[in-house]
């Protein structure tokens, strides 16, 4: 199996930033075998690649940061990369927020299948989990063990009636990520909008891209969702594209996650690759 790249360039255009509010345009490019995912802010003339060690903890999103130049929201995008098996892809925006556009990966997704990928002269790698690796903050969790398949486990637990303590069981294959993890949107708790709004965040949020979870306990805007545990799996769509920052390659194990998000997934991430390096092998696929 060999690394892969769009066919040919493309537009996304008409779209807002989640937090920013302010208008996004973004333009995909093929990029060479070895190259990864690379943002390139326009405005600034600064070039990010999306890896673990430009990554910064930030609220509600995952930002890439170099030279003071930053780049937010990155992580829908991320997991498209990683759930079609995109290697290689050159990013431009002139601005310093990815579009939210439905708040899921679908948009992302519909574009890069319309345009097809190309496969390069170049082996596609693999980071081969081979000894338990366990990540512990509080009551957040996350521990990757061997696995013949990649396979992501999230327990959410959330004081709403509609969500609450709950489970999912992913096995990461490019088709099941299509079916079953591209369509989910993001969500937030309706008691926490104007909260987040007085911090200068989710300006350009709304019952269009995002899951509102009423004060009722019942869910705020039902017509947009395409599952009613949607939110759990959308946590899933988050950690894939967040752990995607591991040079850009999947994860070959199986990962169990318990309350986890962002930070925590950045925090598992620089364990893994630093802290722990006998405890994988890169491999090719």
């Amino acid at each position: 199996m060999n690394q892969t790249t769009l066919k040919e360039s493309l537009m996304i255009t008409g779209g807002v930033g989640l937090h920013s509010g302010q208008p996004t345009r973004v333009v995909f490019y093929p990029a060479e075998a070895g190259e990864g995912v690379v943002f390139h802010r326009l405005d600034q003339d600064v070039k990010i690649p999306a890896t673990y060690q430009y990554a910064k903890s930030s609220p509600l999103c995952t930002t890439l940061q170099k030279d003071g130049v930053i780049l937010q929201t990155v992580e829908h995008l991320l997991s498209v990369c990683s759930g079609m098996g995109i290697d290689n892809l050159l990013v431009e925006l002139e601005s310093e927020e990815v579009p939210i556009l439905d708040g899921s990966g679908y948009e992302f997704f519909k574009r890069f299948s319309e345009v097809g990928l190309r496969e390069l002269a170049a082996p596609k790698q693999g980071i081969l989990v081979k000894k338990p690796v366990l990540y512990q903050k509080g009551d957040i969790e996350i521990l990757a063990t061997p696995s013949a398949n990649p396979v992501f486990s999230f327990a959410i637990d959330f004081a709403h009636q509609q969500l609450g303590q709950q489970e999912y069981h992913f096995q990461f294959t490019e088709a099941k990520y299509a079916e079953e993890i591209v369509r989910a949107k993001t969500f937030c708790l309706e008691r926490d909008v104007e909260t987040l709004q007085a911090k200068g965040l989710i300006k350009g949020g709304s019952e269009e891209n995002a899951i509102i979870l009423g004060e009722d306990g019942q869910f705020k805007n039902m017509e947009v969702l395409t599952w009613l545990n949607e939110p759990n799996l959308h946590k899933i769509l988050d950690q894939i594209g967040d752990f995607y920052l591991a040079r850009n390659l999947r994860i070959l194990g199986n990962v169990h996650s318990h309350k986890s998000g962002h930070s925590s997934h950045l925090e598992f991430i620089r364990l893994l690759m630093e802290d722990r390096q006998d405890a994988w092998e890169l491999v090719e696929l």
